[in-house]
């Protein structure tokens, strides 16, 4: 994927995509598996050398021109600030900015990017639509767009057989699940470039396991 010089083109008039990862703001939740969304946008920033950080509607956000199969679109790559339970606002916000339609179908514009404790610590599952499986970030971006329609990027970040999971997932990871966390966040990072330039079935087909 290679930048394109457009400054002369107004950037709501270019298609778009944006990439949200879901997790908490501050050093408190900085480390812990609920935020390996976020880490994983970061990751991605850094290895496509995407513009500085800014921010917008309670969220930071960070954008390149890329040349994809399409054409030339705006990618945005964007951290809510809100709380994870309330991340759905922002996204709201920050799409309908750019004069998306955010009633209808979304799964070719929109992937959001979080943890499930549901899959083994490191797996990668990519879906479009369904449900939000108990996970409040991902039940807000659903509340406040008023359906299911967009894609997701599910990251296994596994359980812990008698803890609480809200706890397990906002706990500090000790070194080795952190090492191993990060791998999973570098391995996802990398997979977004598939899914920009290929779409939902070719980034499902080479990352989701056979048996999923």
């Amino acid at each position: 994927m290679t930048a394109g010089a457009l400054s002369s083109i107004d950037r709501r008039r270019l298609p778009l995509k944006c990439i949200v990862g879901l997790g908490n703001p501050g050093r408190r939740y900085a480390g812990s598996r609920h935020n390996i969304g976020f880490e994983t946008v970061e990751c991605f920033a850094g290895q496509e050398l995407f513009e500085p950080e800014r921010r917008k509607f309670k969220a930071l956000y960070q954008e390149r021109t890329l040349s994809l199969k399409g054409g030339a679109e705006k990618v945005y790559l964007v951290r809510p600030q809100t709380y994870m339970n309330a991340s759905g606002h922002a996204v709201r916000d920050f799409l309908g900015f750019f004069g998306v339609d955010t009633t209808s179908s979304l799964a070719e514009t929109l992937l959001v990017v979080h943890d499930d404790l549901d899959l083994p610590q490191g797996r990668l599952r990519y879906r479009v639509r369904g449900s939000a499986g108990g996970h409040r970030g991902l039940q807000s971006v659903i509340e406040c767009l008023g359906h299911r329609d967009f894609s997701r990027l599910k990251i296994g970040v596994g359980r812990r057989e008698g803890s609480e999971p809200a706890a397990y997932v906002l706990e500090k990871a000790d070194p080795q699940t952190r090492e191993a966390l990060g791998r999973a966040a570098r391995l996802a990072a990398a997979s977004l470039g598939v899914w920009l330039a290929e779409g939902d079935e070719v980034a499902m087909n080479r990352f989701n396991r056979p048996d999923e």
